[in-house]
């Protein structure tokens, strides 16, 4: 190992450390949600709005960014939080199932776009209408009593927002990239790396 991988290393022991105190834990969901370095309202209108939405369906993913929170620059990659539709309309109790520092919530899209620069939708091109309603939605709605996770850990007892998406397929149709941008030195599901995914298709993008 040369003093490039060591130092790496040492990097990454050091971020996992300070993510497991309970000092990060509470900065993480009291502090850090809550500053952006603008005044100004985020980039999204309502003709993107209105266009975003008469396209998306259950079963699509969203993934957005706020350019200027710093979560944005805490999380690395073109973008910074995930979530899954679930419903569409008046039909429906709500329409987005996240992950955020209040634990799991259920959205509208407007909600989504009203705090964002930009926002994608995303299909999985292995997902089919029957695996969405039968499997998918279910899944991800059993997940409610899920706690948000700040250590980017697998497994479902607590989730991050990226990782909702993840669980919500319970037969791993997902073929995503598990890349490491926010150098932590282990592999987890970021909002960058579903959108890479191979069998995911850029269904919209409010910036094209």
């Amino acid at each position: 190992m040369n003093i490039y991988d060591i130092l790496k290393s040492i990097k990454s022991k050091a971020i996992l450390w300070i993510m497991e105190s309970k000092p990060y834990i509470w900065i993480a969901s009291n502090v850090i949600p809550y500053i952006r370095f603008n005044f100004y309202y985020t980039k999204i209108r309502g003709s993107q709005y209105k266009k975003g939405y008469g396209i998306l369906k259950p079963g699509h993913i969203i993934v957005s960014r706020d350019h200027n929170k710093l979560t944005s620059l805490l999380v690395g990659g073109t973008w910074c939080h995930a979530s899954l539709c679930v419903g569409k309309g008046d039909s429906s109790d709500f329409e987005v199932a996240e992950m955020t520092h209040e634990n799991y919530g259920k959205s509208e899209f407007f909600d989504i776009c009203k705090t964002a620069d930009r926002v994608a939708i995303l299909e999985c091109e292995d997902w089919d209408k029957e695996y969405i309603e039968d499997k998918v939605i279910p899944t991800c709605l059993s997940l409610e009593s899920a706690d948000y996770d700040y250590k980017f850990q697998f497994g479902i007892k607590s989730l991050y927002c990226s990782e909702l998406v993840y669980e919500s397929d319970p037969e791993k149709r997902l073929d995503v990239s598990p890349e490491d941008h926010a150098f932590l030195g282990r592999q987890y599901i970021s909002p960058t790396g579903l959108y890479k995914g191979k069998n995911i298709k850029i269904i919209w993008d409010s910036d094209e």
